[in-house]
């Protein structure tokens, strides 16, 4: 019962996000300074790629679906006198993973990102992320003796914007899969991802 709390919880803050911090709500130059510090959904990624761990008897491997919606938190951060000249997001990021390895599974979850990025040169970005997410996978394996699992993660990459709105994204990410001790056993799995994607520029 606790775990069906959990993930309605879960699915009702990332409505919240992509509602609340749509276009449409965010503040103007020309409005108060007030509104100019609402969070505003600020682009969308589309991300796949391929990621693997050792497991007893073989391998555990992930083609990742992800969607990532990027909030901008530049006015709060500002706000609290940080000064990197890069940019701040807060990211929220569904995913549904094809699992492939040891059987062919699926993993449904969310995760919530904050991202660093600053600019190389004008149409070159590099970037960090990290954060933490919660998921629930068909896939059984030996390390994990619970099926829900906790995601601590983190991404180092690059940007290159094609267009004013379109830009493709390169990224390696680390990812720590574990059921937190809820369970046992809970050896975890570290899983290194190669990730590529496509962003659309909302506004």
């Amino acid at each position: 019962m606790k775990r069906g709390w959990l993930g309605m919880a879960m699915v009702f803050m990332c409505c919240s996000f992509l509602v609340y911090g749509s276009p449409a709500w965010c503040g103007t130059d020309s409005g108060p300074e007030e509104e100019k510090a609402k969070i505003c959904l600020k682009r969308v990624t589309m991300l796949t790629g391929y990621g693997s761990d050792n497991i007893e008897g073989g391998h555990y491997e992930v083609v990742p679906i992800l969607i990532q919606f990027h909030f901008d938190i530049n006015p709060f951060v500002q706000r609290m006198g940080v000064k990197t000249g890069g940019d701040f997001e807060f990211i929220a990021e569904p995913l549904m993973n094809l699992v492939t390895n040891p059987d062919t599974n699926a993993e449904i979850g969310i995760s919530f990102l904050l991202r660093y990025e600053h600019a190389i040169v004008s149409r070159l970005k590099w970037f960090f992320e990290g954060g933490v997410g919660s998921m629930y996978t068909t896939q059984h394996t030996h390390e994990q003796g619970s099926q829900y699992d906790f995601l601590p993660q983190a991404g180092l990459g690059l940007q290159y914007s094609l267009t004013k709105k379109v830009a493709v994204t390169a990224e390696y990410r680390y990812r720590h899969m574990s059921n937190a001790g809820a369970s046992s056993p809970n050896h975890g799995l570290n899983h290194d991802f190669a990730l590529v994607g496509l962003t659309y520029l909302l506004n």
